[in-house]
């Protein structure tokens, strides 16, 4: 046998194509104030995840990525209850410092001083009300339900529910572009805002692997609290009041920064923040 070589026919060529990312810039929210929670890195790499392959190299078929939501690995005592978040961050109605401690101003402390603000003309009157602890209360439990409502989200494309697939692997593909598909938000996102994470932050494996997220990346959502019907004529204002909307902030912290995921609530024996 010859290995013949005729280098006479030897070619080169340079793409005019690029390979390109589908990317999709985060939405900015419209909201009142931004409440902050410190949450376990490794927990939202856990839950979030994605798989690609190389077997067909085509951009037609929906299943090219699959797109998971692992909520075997959510924290039992991650409880996101947004009345439980921190208004360290921005625009609340009185910031920390002075006689405003930082564990009395969660979201639920909040609110009852803008309704102060609203009745009384100063966030100072909170203790007008008679009945703060039952205020306070009524914010927690709605907050609770907040929570469970999130968690339903969350549950429905996990890797029991989500639409294609066998349980316990089923996942989501691009077919389903709707903002449920919390793995390609985040995917998406991603390649829009740190594409250079793909060189570095992805693993080379065609099995499940974690959403490229970092030390201090954030993930946000927002929760919109309305007063009670008629909370307006206590003081005779002529008007309802707005809706008050909060930006939940989860920041993410590396698992051996322990006071990043400690409990702001001095009450609190949650390893995490978010009890009911």
């Amino acid at each position: 046998m010859v290995n013949f070589t005729l280098s006479g026919l030897n070619q080169a060529f340079t793409l005019g194509v690029s390979g390109e990312l589908a990317g999709e810039a985060p939405v900015t929210l419209d909201v009142s104030c931004i409440a902050i929670y410190n949450v376990k890195l490794s927990n939202m790499r856990d839950v979030f995840k994605f798989q690609t392959d190389s077997f067909d190299v085509n951009d037609t078929d929906a299943s090219d990525i699959k797109y998971y939501v692992d909520m075997g690995n959510w924290p039992a005592n991650l409880k996101l209850n947004p009345a439980h978040a921190h208004t360290l961050s921005s625009t609340p109605i009185l910031a920390s410092g002075g006689d405003i401690a930082d564990e009395k101003n969660l979201v639920k402390h909040d609110f009852v001083r803008y309704l102060a603000q609203q009745l009384f003309n100063t966030p100072y009157g909170v203790d007008l009300f008679s009945n703060e602890d039952a205020l306070l209360s009524d914010i927690v439990t709605k907050g609770a339900t907040a929570y469970s409502d999130i968690k339903a989200a969350l549950d429905a494309v996990n890797m029991s529910s989500a639409a294609h697939g066998d349980s316990p692997s089923k996942y989501s593909t691009n077919n389903e572009t709707s903002t449920a598909n919390f793995s390609r938000e985040l995917l998406r996102q991603v390649a829009s805002q740190a594409a250079s994470r793909f060189a570095t932050g992805i693993s080379n494996v065609s099995t499940i692997q974690s959403v490229p997220l970092l030390e201090n990346d954030t993930i946000s959502f927002k929760v919109s609290i309305t007063p009670a019907a008629d909370q307006h004529n206590l003081t005779s204002r002529p008007s309802a009041f707005n809706t008050r909307v909060y930006e939940i902030k989860l920041v993410l912290k590396e698992d051996i920064d322990a006071t990043n995921v400690a409990p702001v609530e001095a009450d609190s024996g949650s390893e995490y923040p978010y009890h009911a």
